[in-house]
């Protein structure tokens, strides 16, 4: 059993103002369903743009930060949280020699039995940008394989079309980072693109938790979506289930 995780390779992200931003995957959205994925008995493999090795983006291993990044009155593990992240982190193999997204083949991709497409707002500068990442998708879907994205991942879906030009996830209903918890950043009104726009512009039926920061999960079909770095856990064990049962 293996599942194929796709991470952005970006260290920085160039915003509308022209800064290269510090930036990178987030650490729970790997850490927390790479540790899972590997409970329930699978062997990962980690795939990046050119095979870059992946940059943390260093807030989401800071514990002083992670109280602003999960809902209000939820419980603060921040400290054995970061610490158990850094841990998953340095002991993963797979960053440190991911597999070069552009030499994956479909005969490849069969060997996998789902692929999940983690984030950090660093997936904005790399992932949409990808012929070869929007290619492995469309296999993923002629191949009919459970597919998963958590907040910033969902960047790679944009822009995925089919032979007459549709997105072909056109009416799913999904999450994604929500425009509510971007307002909320430090990067408010200089990103290059606003997730839940896009989504809803390209014709998602997108839905978000009732409290900001909450964790939501969505499940439409083969695709399993996952709001927020608070979604990881829900999301992993939900792609699981899923996996399970395809």
């Amino acid at each position: 059993m293996k599942i194929l995780v796709i991470m952005t390779a970006k260290a920085t992200l160039h915003l509308l103002d022209g800064e290269q931003h510090p930036s990178g995957f987030w650490a729970e959205e790997f850490a927390v369903p790479y540790q899972i994925f590997r409970d329930a008995g699978y062997d990962v493999d980690v795939a990046t743009i050119d095979g870059a090795v992946p940059t943390v983006d260093l807030t989401s291993i800071d514990p002083a930060f992670l109280q602003w990044v999960r809902p209000q009155g939820s419980e603060n593990n921040d400290e054995a949280n970061a610490a158990e992240y850094v841990r998953v982190i340095d002991a993963a193999p797979q960053l440190k020699q991911p597999l070069r997204i552009e030499d994956l083949t479909a005969e490849s991709l069969a060997d996998y039995d789902g692929v999940y497409v983690s984030g950090g707002h660093g997936a904005i500068g790399d992932l949409p940008k990808s012929d070869e990442l929007a290619q492995l998708l469309r296999w993923v879907l002629e191949q009919d394989k459970p597919l998963a994205t958590v907040c910033h991942g969902h960047t790679s879906l944009l822009a995925l079309r089919d032979g007459e030009g549709h997105w072909p996830f056109e009416g799913y209903r999904m999450t994604a980072f929500s425009h509510a918890e971007e307002l909320v950043t430090n990067m408010a009104g200089r990103l290059p693109l606003i997730l839940e726009v896009e989504l809803v512009r390209l014709g998602a039926q997108y839905e978000k938790a009732e409290l900001i920061w909450g964790s939501h999960v969505v499940i439409d079909r083969n695709l399993t979506t996952g709001q927020n770095p608070y979604s990881s856990k829900a999301l992993a064990e939900t792609f699981v289930k899923q996996l399970a049962a395809s």
